[in-house]
């Protein structure tokens, strides 16, 4: 849900998803402003100042690690902010006040508020499900200091729970509505071993429904081998009761370098498809409680019936060269910008001489007001080459899984390109900032796992790109793979206007929650990489020079402050 409202001296824009909400604010004039304090009241609930960690270096010269403050007292020195502490299907009022005045008192100069509603997590006709990702947060610090998840570790626990947030759960829901006798699933999976999600699949199975799998079952170098994918989810499957009937087929067609990298589970209710699981989550324990994921469920025949299509040519064991033959034949891809109306998917492999890739790259390029994307495996360089232009009234953001190489660097040519990189705070902490860790659940893909790119998100006609495939070469031309693009405007409820921007509003709020999460820290592990020193934060600018390059004509912040303020999303 977004609103907006313009008040004499002060706008106000609100994009609430579904455990998120994303506010951006305008100032008619900056002069005298010490920041921005935000005040937030539950309908029926309780009214809170949000809290943030910079303080008044004249108020509170040395805040305590971990220490938050409220943000009446020691305001927000910029023209966006993320509340992460929302909860699905609320009703929230958010005050924006301006402040001003001395550091130690300040006053309110202007305010503006606005209503939303958070979105629930599934409407029936859409659900949308993102684990926390940042494990190596503040929040975890201060709510379970010290605490580092075993691998054994109960999924009931508050840290697992709070980690996961709804994402496990989710799935387990889905597998749930198999109930018995007249049901079924069908799922493709890469990697396998998560012990709950796995025991889910085999209780719908034990409850009479029709269950079947197609899972990697490609070890480079035989079980037991370095390459364990298949070896370990062999073991699962068995531990877990799952190969029990035979309700596994082991992917091993010919071409030992593509992996069968699907994440997809589909419904069935008297033989047909009604919904589909899909999305970037592995069934795995570091997929659930680790690095950042989505589980994205459709409640559309036909989008599912896709699906079910995809996994019948996996379940023959169709080679990669019959896959791709089948693909070019029965899902043609009409690579028009921005994409066509509707729910699509996209399936991979594909031919070597295929441009599927490219258009991806035009889509992303096609963001007038903001194009967001993310990379667990660096950005490829047709991505790269639309960064190269430079757009003066655009946003475009990059959120990658760790630094790439000097030769994949993104393009730092247009100043409205914004990068950020996984990071957590290591060394004893920060200033205020404590000490954070990771649960060590994954080691390869530490932060960003999510494969995302949002189009014009802000506006009335959003892209939402969301899946399995990682925008690479591999994941276009060998590896099996499937990409949901959508955009409003179709024939069925799954791609109405509306139900799009409700999905584009969640999407956004959680990519823009997890790229702020990481681009402090970002900031702090490049400083420390190039000088060799550690970098500091800082306190709060004690008058309203930090407005400047807000003002600034042709600056980054300009632009961002005018964006994410609704004023230029069409």
């Amino acid at each position: 849900m977004r609103s907006h409202v313009e008040a004499e001296a002060l706008t106000l824009h609100a994009v609430a998803g579904t455990h998120t909400v994303l506010l951006g604010w305008d100032l008619a004039s900056p002069s005298g402003c010490l920041g921005f304090a935000i005040q937030r009241t539950e309908t029926g609930g309780e009214r809170v100042w949000l809290r943030g960690m910079k303080t008044f270096r004249s108020v509170v010269p040395s805040p305590t690690p971990g220490s938050d403050w409220s943000t009446r007292e020691h305001p927000i020195q910029g023209f966006q902010w993320g509340d992460y502490t929302a909860k699905p299907g609320r009703s929230y009022t958010y005050a924006v006040f301006a402040l001003g005045g001395p550091a130690a008192a300040p006053v309110e100069l202007a305010t503006a508020s606005v209503r939303v509603r958070t979105e629930v997590e599934d409407d029936g006709v859409h659900g949308v499900f993102f684990n926390r990702g940042v494990a190596g947060s503040q929040a975890f610090a201060k709510r379970f200091a010290g605490y580092v998840p075993a691998r054994d570790e109960g999924e009931q626990s508050p840290a697992m729970v709070w980690l996961s947030r709804g994402l496990g759960e989710a799935f387990v829901a889905f597998c749930e509505q198999a109930a018995g006798a007249g049901f079924g699933l069908r799922g493709a999976f890469y990697e396998f071993t998560w012990g709950t999600g796995l025991k889910a699949l085999a209780a719908a199975r034990d409850r009479g429904a029709d269950v079947a799998l197609v899972v990697h079952g490609r070890d480079r170098d035989g079980d037991g081998g370095a390459d364990t994918t298949a070896t370990q989810a062999k073991a699962a499957a068995r531990r877990h009761g799952v190969s029990k009937g035979r309700i596994i087929h082991w992917r091993n067609a010919a071409n030992v370098s593509a992996l069968h990298h699907h994440k997809f589970l589909v419904l069935l209710e008297g033989g047909r498809p009604v919904a589909v699981w899909t999305g970037s989550t592995n069934l795995t324990q570091g997929a659930i409680f680790g690095h950042s994921n989505v589980g994205h469920v459709i409640h559309d025949p036909v989008v599912a019936q896709q699906y079910l299509d995809e996994w019948a040519r996996l379940d023959a064991n169709d080679t990669t060269a019959e896959l791709r033959a089948s693909h070019e034949s029965d899902n043609v891809v009409a690579q028009v910008t921005p994409p066509k109306r509707g729910a699509g998917v996209v399936l991979a492999p594909r031919h070597t001489n295929s441009s599927v890739l490219q258009w991806f790259a035009d889509v992303f390029d096609h963001g007038e007001v903001s194009a967001h994307i993310t990379g667990a495996f660096g950005l490829n360089e047709l991505f790269r080459d639309t960064l190269r232009t430079t757009k003066p009234a655009t946003v475009r953001t990059v959120l990658l899984d760790k630094w790439p190489p000097r030769e994949q660097a993104v393009p730092r040519t247009d100043p409205n390109v914004r990068i950020s990189t996984g990071a957590h705070i290591t060394g004893g902490g920060l200033a205020q900032w404590a000490e954070e860790a990771l649960t060590g659940f994954n080691t390869h893909v530490r932060y960003i796992h999510t494969k995302i790119i949002l189009i014009d998100p802000f506006g009335a006609d959003p892209v939402v790109v969301t899946g399995s495939a990682n925008y690479s070469k591999a994941s276009t031309v060998t590896n099996e793979e499937n990409t949901l693009v959508l955009r409003g405007g179709g024939s069925g409820p799954a791609s109405s206007r509306a139900a799009i921007r409700r999905v584009a509003d969640i999407y956004l709020t959680e990519y823009h929650r997890l790229f702020m999460h990481f681009v402090f820290r970002s900031w702090v592990e490049r400083t420390s990489m190039t000088t060799g020193a550690r970098a500091e934060p800082g306190h709060l600018a004690e008058d309203d020079s930090w407005t400047e390059p807000y003002y600034r004509d042709g600056s980054w912040q300009a632009v961002q402050r005018r964006v994410f303020s609704g004023q230029q999303a069409g």
